[in-house]
């Protein structure tokens, strides 16, 4: 059909299969985020995280070299944690954002904003 498609893989096995179904980018997702007001209070390690991504982005790869692999979810909340992972994986590609990119930043801009008005004194 022409579309462009990035399944989310949990696992290895996951990942394979998605990779011999044709997946354009595999996303190596980790569970829900942790951050923010109604994030996950339970996840992986950053840490095991690494180990979970690798093991998937090697799954995809062995089935489609040319595959596109991202991490996602669980502890990779923000910009650092990303790099943390992408800087100790290989043939993962990038992030895959989604609170990350619009539930985070907007539930700390609002707190932001909330205390400074809070902030004001009145006399």
């Amino acid at each position: 059909m022409g579309l462009l498609t990035t399944p989310y893989a949990f696992n290895q096995n996951e990942a394979g299969e998605m990779a011999k179904a044709g997946a354009d980018i595999i996303v190596a997702h980790m569970g829900l985020t942790t951050s923010g007001s109604i994030g996950a209070k339970t996840a992986v390690s950053l840490e095991e995280s690494v180990f979970r991504v690798q093991a998937i982005a090697d799954a995809a790869h062995n089935i489609n070299p040319n595959i596109i692999v991202l991490c996602h979810g669980g502890p990779i909340s923000g910009p650092r944690e990303a790099e943390f992972v992408l800087k100790r994986t290989k043939g993962v590609h990038g992030f895959y954002g989604a609170s990350s990119m619009e539930r985070l930043p907007v539930e700390q801009a609002i707190t932001s904003t909330m205390q400074q008005y809070k902030s004001i004194s009145i006399k």
